[in-house]
Formats: C-alpha cells, structure tokens, sequence
C-alpha cells in the first residue's frame, strides 16, 4: 500500500508539472540576468544562468522545493528561495499552486575555448565541439536537451560550366548535440571553418563565441563528380537519316555515334577509368579525364566510369548508349520542280556503314552515282534537268549491324508543277 501511495503522488505531481505554463511564479536572479527559455517540453521554464554559483530562484511566499528525481523529500521546506544546482529540474509547491524550472549555469558548456575539430570522410563531413549538452529531465525521468543557435562559415566547391570552383557558405543551424554536428555535406577541397554561437552567449557576452579551424587542419579527402556526355551532331544535309542525332544529349540513335564523355571530377580526384562495355565484354578501358568514343556497331553499350582518389574515396557511374540497328527504304517517286517538296531522289536510312547507289536511264546509261546515302540526286544530267521518266536504280549497301542490302528497282521522275 505504502509503494502505491508513494507512486500515487509522483503521478500527481507530474500531471500538475506537464500543465503548460501552469501558475507560473518562480522568479529566478543573477548578477546578470538570466536566459530564460519559455518553449520547453516537460516544464513551464528553463533558467540559464551565465555562472550558477550566484544564481537563486525564488517564490511569492514560503513554498516547498523538490529536485529530480526524489519528489517526495523537499530539498528545502517552507522556504520563499534557493540556491539552485546546475542542470536540475525542480517542482515548487506554494499552497495549492505548484510550478516546475530546470536550471543551468551556462559557464561550463560554453563553446569558446572548448576542443573544435572536423572528422572528413569519403561519404560525409561532421564537426565536433568538447561541449556538453544541455540536458534536463521532466518529473517522469524523460530527458529534454536545450537548442542552440550556431553559424558555420566555410567554402564549398561547386561545378560551374567549365571548372570547380570555390563557393562561400554561411549554414546557419539548431544543434543539440555540439559533439556532433552534420554539415549535410562532403567537403571537396581544404577550407577554414568558423562556428560561431550560440545565443546564450550572445545574451551574456553581447557576442556569440568563435571557434576556428584553419584550413591546413581540415584534411578534406572527399570526391564528387559531374559526369556529362556530348553527341557530335549529324549536320543538317542527312535530314533523310532516320533518328538522326540532333540532341547532344541523346546516347542512342543511327551509328555511328560518336561521343565525347567527361568525369567533371572535383579537386581531389586523381584516377579515372572509363570502360566501354558490351554484351558483358569489356571492348577497352581509358584511364583519362575526358574520353571520346565512336560507337561504329549497332547494340547496346555501357560505358562505365571509375573516379577515385589516394585516400579510397570513390565515385562511379554508368551511360547507356544505343546505338540502332540499321535499315535502307527506297521511294518509287520524285518530284524536282523546286517546290522544296520531294525534289530530290534519296533513301531513307539508318546507322549505314557503306553505299553505294547508281542510276541508269532507259538506255541503261549512268546518269548518276553517289556514296554517301544523306546526298540524294536532284533530277538533272550534265547540269540539265532530266526528262519525265522511270530511271533504274541499283543499290549495295551495308549496316553497322552487318546486315547486307542489295536492292534494285524503279524510281518515276514525274516534274509536275511547281
């Protein structure tokens, strides 16, 4: 009966504690006036004082004092106030009200002169202060930690159109844990790092504190990249080549594709291997910043880029290339009357490695030839148009792919009107 009276009364008490702004009357004073903190959770205040060896709280009139975790003793009874200790919760009862404060003295976790360093990795950069965190506990024994306001100032590095580039930052943040606190980022390149903070510092000091580390002693290892890949393009003259390249950005389309591929690595890269990948089979592998390769086959490809470093630090990426399987078709008919509508005689086409095309009047005479199946015949002999007719045409060609053509037939050359 004696334990269940007993857990009876710290429920009571809690439930009185988690009220929120509940009755409010103790007032707390300093030689300098104290950091109050009204967003709490689990108490109606937090009281931080600049040193807690003058530090006193105190009530209206006599009330009884208890301190986390022993709320069935008072600390001190009947009293209207107290020296506190640093770092504790306290429950006031005066009559019928009650109030709850947690106190600290903020001397001993201020960040000046306390051990600043950074921990660089491959995947992520944290900096550390020797600084305790600000923890109090609510009367059911939960623990609640102080937010504190810093500014760290720092240079990036970030990619513009041709080079890495440093970048000035100013991270402003709420930390609770000063051992531990997460840029976000990797650091890609040496730096002096500032933090300045925090707002209690700011409160007692007129200044926030500053820590430094120079930047001989922030040993950055970390690397990124922004890898890029360039099409040449196919001029304007093989607009009869089906899925001609026209995008740089596309990696598929006729072969052959040729195509320029760049790591963009930042600063602290220094081996690169590209391999260019089909059907399992590595067909060669580069060791360069920047690459170009022509995809003379039909399939599909994987270039596969390696970017690391002396300190194990890694990137890695993999384009798709497609290059199409080839195709020829041939029109029956053309008009070249200079109305820029089918004027002249071309095949349709795609990833193409050779041809060759030649056309016979009905005389069996060669009236013209060509090896490049992007330029087609405009309808003229000798520099005169040709007459209406049907014209014999005989095709050899072969794709990328292998494949073999060999066609042969008839195109009508019909003028009409312009």
């Amino acid at each position: 009966m004696k334990y269940i009276a007993h857990l009876l009364l710290l429920l009571a008490l809690c439930a009185l504690s988690f009220k929120a702004g509940a009755e409010s009357f103790v007032t707390p004073s300093a030689t300098k006036t104290p950091y109050v903190v009204t967003k709490t959770e689990g108490v109606n205040r937090v009281y931080v004082f600049e040193s807690i060896t003058d530090a006193q709280l105190s009530a209206p009139s006599m009330a009884d004092w208890y301190a986390y975790p022993n709320l069935t003793t008072p600390v001190a009874s009947g009293m209207t106030a107290i020296y506190p200790d640093n770092a504790t919760t306290y429950l006031v009862k005066m009559g019928s009200q009650t109030d709850t404060v947690a106190v600290f003295g903020y001397s001993q976790y201020r960040l000046a002169g306390k051990n600043f360093r950074a921990i660089l990795t491959c995947e992520s950069s944290t900096l550390s202060v020797d600084a305790d965190e600000m923890v109090y506990n609510d009367l059911s024994g939960m623990p609640h930690s102080l937010e504190r306001n810093i500014t760290l100032h720092y240079t990036d590095f970030q990619r513009d159109s041709v080079t890495w580039k440093p970048d000035a930052v100013e991270k402003s943040m709420t930390i609770q844990q000063p051992r531990i606190i997460y840029l976000g980022q990797k650091l890609l390149g040496p730096t002096q790092i500032d933090l300045e903070g925090d707002q209690f510092a700011e409160h007692f000091y007129g200044t926030p504190d500053l820590l430094r580390l120079e930047e001989d002693s922030v040993q950055a290892i970390a690397i990124d990249f922004i890898p890029r890949s360039y099409t040449l393009l196919r001029g304007s003259e093989r607009e009869n080549e089906v899925e001609r390249i026209i995008d740089e950005a596309v990696l598929k389309g006729s072969a052959p594709l040729n195509i320029l591929f760049k790591a963009n690595a930042s600063p602290l890269a220094t081996m690169f291997l590209w391999e260019i990948v089909r059907s399992g089979q590595v067909l060669t592998s580069r060791t360069e910043n920047e690459t170009r390769f022509q995809f003379d086959n039909s399939g599909n490809y994987e270039v596969k880029l390696h970017v690391s470093n002396d300190s194990g630090c890694e990137c890695d990426t993999t384009f798709q290339v497609e290059a199409k399987e080839s195709m020829l078709a041939v029109p029956n008919v053309f008009t070249p009357n200079g109305d820029g509508i089918n004027d002249e005689f071309r095949v349709a086409y795609r990833s193409i490695r050779t041809f060759s095309m030649a056309i016979f009047d009905r005389w069996q005479h060669q009236v013209y030839s060509s090896s490049d199946p992007s330029i087609g015949w405009n309808g003229t002999i000798n520099g005169r148009p040709a007459a209406e007719s049907a014209y014999t045409y005989i095709i050899e060609a072969v794709g990328t792919d292998g494949v073999k053509y060999s066609k042969k037939g008839v195109v009508n050359l019909l003028r009409g009107k312009k």
